[in-house]
């Protein structure tokens, strides 16, 4: 945002606080309402519901000329449910996945080219990870975020390193775009991501992927700890678990998905 204009801030900012006082003042508002809320001029209310209106994030009652939330913000707001739902679906095995490994598992999507923490189950082992709910990590140097970016398409992939660089953590971080293509596509072959030090010093995790409907990757499972515990014959028994819980959840997902096809088309004959 450093070219931004700043008036085109100012009228963000107005847009954002109007649309916030559908939460405070009611489910729906007159213009006037929102000039006095807000203290500002009537041409500029006007111009900024007319706008909202035509993009459907505002509709306007034809009979009150009050204004309500639209569907656009239903739709971007159904996008959120369906995170939640994800994590509904998906957090009774992490659980499961936790006990028989007794370390700390997450659930990760992608979010504006870096790793969300969508879910968190902690283990009992006395070293713990650091980590929060809601917490977002580079892609580059995570197992979870390697995941997510072995399944994008290639111009996808130099968006985001454009966008967010290949900054290094430690020696082992990866900050050359062909060495992280090499290891994506080993990724790709394999079925899981080992991040091996690239973030943090003395923390290693294993991660892989969760598929829906036609194997598209919509998010990422996995398991951390510390470098002493993730030794060579215990990465050998994480390995198959990580990779047979997330193609359980895989298959999980995809039966979802194929019941919402058959719904939608047995309510479109019905219509």
């Amino acid at each position: 945002m450093k070219n931004a204009n700043p008036y085109q801030i100012k009228v963000l900012e107005k847009v954002i606080k109007i649309l916030d006082l559908f939460d405070e003042k009611g489910k729906e508002i007159t213009p006037t309402e929102i000039r006095e809320s807000l203290n500002l001029n009537k041409s500029t209310v006007f111009r900024i519901l007319n706008i909202l209106e035509e993009a459907n994030y505002l509709e306007r009652d034809s009979v009150t000329s009050k204004y309500r939330l639209g569907f656009k913000l239903y739709y971007l707001g159904s996008l959120v449910q369906g995170r939640s739902e994800i994590k509904n679906l998906v957090h009774p095995f992490l659980e499961e996945l936790k006990e028989k490994c007794d370390e700390t598992v997450h659930l990760v999507v992608l979010d504006h080219g870096e790793a969300f923490y969508l879910d968190k189950v902690e283990g009992e082992k006395t070293i713990r990870i650091v980590s929060k709910v809601g917490w977002r990590l580079p892609v580059h140097c995570t197992g979870v975020g390697k995941i997510l970016l072995a399944s994008l398409p290639e111009e996808t992939l130099k968006d985001i390193i454009q966008e967010k660089g290949l900054k290094r953590f430690t020696s082992n971080t990866i900050t050359d775009i062909e060495t992280l293509k090499i290891e994506l596509a080993q990724i790709r072959k394999q079925g899981y991501a080992i991040d091996n030090e690239e973030i943090e010093i003395g923390l290693k995790c294993i991660a892989a992927p969760l598929k829906y409907s036609a194997g598209e990757t919509i998010a990422s499972i996995s398991i951390s700890g510390p470098k002493e515990r993730f030794n060579s014959t215990e990465m050998k028994r994480l390995i198959p678990l990580i990779k047979s819980t997330s193609e359980r959840i895989s298959d999980v997902l995809k039966k979802k998905h194929r019941d919402q096809e058959v719904f939608r088309f047995q309510n479109e004959k019905n219509v």
